[in-house]
């Protein structure tokens, strides 16, 4: 059960399924009937949802968004606090791997009714030290371009086809560098690598088994190239939801680095875009508090 009843919900009143300003206190009324004490924040700049979660000290802090919001919250957040979530992105990737229900009443209830358990996280660490905690995944290379593609409006009103399209337009107009991909003396290249703490990408397709988000590791997977995708057996896997890392060279690890010789290539975070090779990925094991 929850150890707090005293809560704060993080989210953008202008986007997505919280569409109004008064979408957000509606749900807060909800949990409040559960005994809740609720006060809702509104971002209202990029990043801002990591100040405010900054702020909330060690209570419950609920992200009201989508992964990107839960990732910019998860950066703010004391290691005292506890995250809640109300899924109301277009992928929901940790609300999956948390088993959490994807209607915002369901989630309501959960965050009411449910307990508490410890995931791990990723941290990435770009050339000049700065650092950025992950809860699903950082994609190297072509999912970072496709991620830079989609636009807030499309994502808004084509959600998932938003990135379907996107990733057909990037896959045929781009070239894509090679990646060396290093973890201790295991130096390994790559077109495109996703660097996994979770076994959900992008909704609910899946990179690898389940566990890993609590296995004390991330799983590295390798596209050597970036046309394989369309490979019938890997192509109709992904459709079906079977994990890359089946079709696709992985491994598992607590570090592995990545870079690239004088190329630029892109870096998205939890599905938003953050920074440029070279970087470093590490795991923080049962770094985060969340309510399931």
């Amino acid at each position: 059960m929850r150890a707090t009843s005293d809560a704060v919900i993080i989210g953008n009143p202008n986007s997505g399924r919280a569409g109004d300003r008064d979408f957000l206190e509606r749900h807060a009324e909800a949990l409040r009937s559960g005994g809740l004490s609720v006060k809702v924040l509104n971002t209202e700049r990029p990043n801002h949802a990591t100040e405010l979660a900054a702020g909330a000290g060690e209570r419950l802090v609920v992200a009201a968004g989508g992964d990107g919001t839960v990732n910019e919250v998860i950066n703010g957040l004391s290691p005292e606090a506890t995250l809640g979530i109300l899924p109301l992105g277009t992928a929901n990737v940790l609300a999956r791997e948390l088993g959490l229900p994807l209607d915002v009443e369901g989630a309501c209830r959960r965050i009411m009714e449910g307990g508490e358990t410890r995931v791990d996280l990723g941290v990435a660490t770009d050339e000049a030290g700065n650092e950025r905690r992950f809860a699903c995944m950082a994609g190297v290379g072509f999912d970072a371009k496709v991620v830079g593609e989609v636009t807030p409006r499309q994502k808004r009103y084509l959600r998932g086809l938003a990135f379907q399209m996107a990733a057909f337009r990037v896959l045929f107009g781009n070239r894509f560098p090679p990646v060396r991909i290093s973890s201790g003396d295991d130096v390994r290249t790559a077109r495109f690598a996703i660097v996994a703490n979770g076994h959900y990408y992008g909704g609910d397709y899946r990179v690898t088994g389940p566990g890993l988000l609590t296995s004390g590791k991330l799983e590295t997977v390798l596209v050597e190239r970036v046309g394989e995708l369309l490979r019938p057996d890997v192509f109709w896997g992904i459709i079906f939801r079977r994990p890359l890392n089946r079709a696709m060279e992985s491994f598992k690890t607590t570090e592995v680095h990545a870079d690239s010789a004088g190329d630029h290539v892109p870096v998205q975070i939890d599905g938003e875009l953050w920074g440029e090779l070279p970087m470093t990925f590490h795991v923080e094991p049962a770094a985060l508090r969340v309510m399931c």
